[in-house]
């Protein structure tokens, strides 16, 4: 069984160096995502809802970081945003994150991929109502188009999670996921998962091995060290690289000058 494995991952592998190596190919695959109006957009995506105050100053800041990783030779353009475990807020971060960079006056195309195909919280944090996303594409071969949505949010695009399927892992990491990411990259100026945490499921090493890196989110107070230390080990062991932490929940007390600062822009 060994070497039938070897043989289909060496046949998957070398037609997906055919589909890059003819980019005459990739032109048929059109994006045309479908328009949401009227979107109720929770409060805690703040880059929406005050754009100006101090936290969204900071996923600016972060979006800065962010961009300074990259170089000539090897930008970070497709990443994960993910956790140790469970309610540190990867989705409110992803989310803030990907508007950030989208309405940067650099005017760069953003898409925001769900691929928490278990719990995914997306579409609840954009008040979108949507049956179909990643997982029908992956699994019934639905169109691009019929599954990517325009937010309304300039240059930002958003592949929802879809229904939960019965086998995520192997779902993330089939060769139509690999298509997936060789269409989306020459599209994109930057592509951003939302994926499960790292330590209950093997989801973001999957993904992690096919993208530029990982970003974690930690909460402040909540998780241990040896906890946090034990995810990035399994990014490790995964081929996963690991790009940087984003600590959420911090407390910190804003002078008075700053608040004014920021109070009157």
């Amino acid at each position: 069984m060994g070497k039938i494995t070897e043989a289909l991952k060496k046949a998957a592998e070398e037609r997906l160096a055919r589909l890059e190596k003819r980019p005459e190919e990739k032109l048929v695959v059109t994006v045309h995502p479908k328009t949401i109006e009227g979107l109720n957009i929770d409060p805690h995506i703040v880059l929406h809802s005050d754009p100006h105050s101090p936290i969204s100053e900071q996923y600016k800041i972060l979006r800065t970081n962010l961009q300074s990783l990259s170089n000539g030779n090897k930008p970070v353009k497709s990443f994960i945003i993910s956790s140790a475990i469970h309610g540190e807020g990867k989705t409110v971060t992803a989310i803030n994150l990907a508007i950030a960079l989208a309405t940067d006056l650099a005017k760069k195309s953003v898409i925001l991929i769900d691929a928490d195909l278990r719990k995914s919280k997306i579409t609840k944090y954009l008040g979108i109502d949507t049956e179909v996303g990643l997982s029908e594409y992956l699994t019934d071969g639905l169109t691009l188009d019929s599954v990517l949505l325009n937010t309304g949010i300039e240059n930002l695009t958003l592949l929802p999670a879809g229904k939960t399927p019965h086998n995520p892992a192997e779902l993330l990491g089939s060769f139509r996921m690999k298509e997936l990411l060789g269409i989306l990259k020459p599209k994109f100026d930057f592509i951003i998962f939302d994926t499960p945490p790292v330590i209950p499921v093997t989801d973001p090493g999957v993904i992690g091995s096919q993208v530029d890196g990982v970003v974690m989110v930690i909460q402040a107070g909540r998780t241990q060290r040896g906890v946090v230390q034990h995810a990035a080990s399994l990014l490790n062991q995964a081929r996963a690289k690991l790009l940087g932490y984003i600590m959420t929940s911090v407390e910190f007390h804003l002078p008075h000058y700053l608040y004014k600062y920021y109070r009157y822009q």
